[in-house]
């Protein structure tokens, strides 16, 4: 009975009465506060502030920013992979976190703020293209795909916390741990640089292949009697958000093989 009534508080609320008064999460103003200081800084103020100076090294603190991203995506997998049950939640899409995970399911949702939390410290990352004068890589996919990640998983955990979250942080954060070991290695000379480079496109490629695998599983939220209309809400915003992300991606891989 009690159960009934929570999915039911859920279903009319659009929200989860576990996670909405959390640090971030019981209101949007302080995502909406980040992401538009995020864009302040990263298209007005900072290149005003580097306009006459020469770029930054920041060799150390990228270094250290690498293995930081190194560990705390493989924490996440680590949590998701011992407590959770991420690849149960692909076959088992239309049922809730609650009814495949059962007592982890508070911990699984723990995992799922700090990947939040994770995503918002990723923004740095754009701040030091900036200190460095790397204006390339500033893109509108850079960008796009930063803030949208950021309003992805605020929205999923504040309103519908679905079970295949646990699938998307299991192999997004695995792809970063890829990603973040070449980008580290990458720092020590140009020696490294020309040894890492014929495997740069393939990290693109892991890139798009593991979008394409999760946009995929989310549109069995399609399915005309797969869960509530949280889950159909949840599948509606990760199919769009993963058709995007994976055009531009392949966008830019086209243009980095020309």
């Amino acid at each position: 009975m009690e159960s009934k009534h929570y999915n039911s508080e859920i279903i009319a609320n659009f929200t989860d009465a576990r996670t909405m008064e959390w640090l971030l999460l019981s209101s949007p103003m302080p995502i909406i506060f980040i992401l538009l200081a995020y864009l302040y800084v990263v298209y007005f103020t900072g290149p005003q502030f580097m306009e006459n100076r020469q770029p930054y090294s920041l060799k150390r603190f990228i270094q250290c920013y690498n293995l930081f991203q190194i560990v705390a995506n493989f924490w996440l997998v680590f949590n998701v992979m011992t407590d959770g049950r991420p690849f149960t939640a692909v076959w088992r899409y239309c049922e809730s976190l609650d009814k495949i995970c059962g007592r982890n399911s508070e911990k699984q949702l723990e995992i799922m703020w700090w990947t939040l939390l994770l995503k918002i410290i990723d923004l740095i990352e754009t701040i030091i293209f900036v200190l460095r004068k790397k204006d390339r890589q500033v893109s509108f996919l850079h960008t796009y795909h930063h803030i949208s990640t950021v309003i992805y998983a605020w929205t999923t955990l504040r309103h519908s916390p679905h079970s295949f979250l646990m699938t998307i942080i299991a192999l997004n954060c695995s792809v970063h741990v890829i990603m973040y070991s070449y980008y580290c290695l990458s720092t020590f000379g140009s020696n490294m640089r020309r040894r890492l480079l014929p495997f740069k496109k393939w990290i693109t490629l892991i890139q798009m292949a593991h979008m394409a695998f999760l946009t995929v599983g989310s549109s069995q939220g399609f399915i005309l009697n797969c869960g509530n209309i949280s889950v159909k809400y949840f599948s509606i915003a990760s199919f769009l958000n993963g058709i995007v992300n994976l055009s531009l991606f392949f966008n830019f891989y086209n243009s980095y093989k020309k």
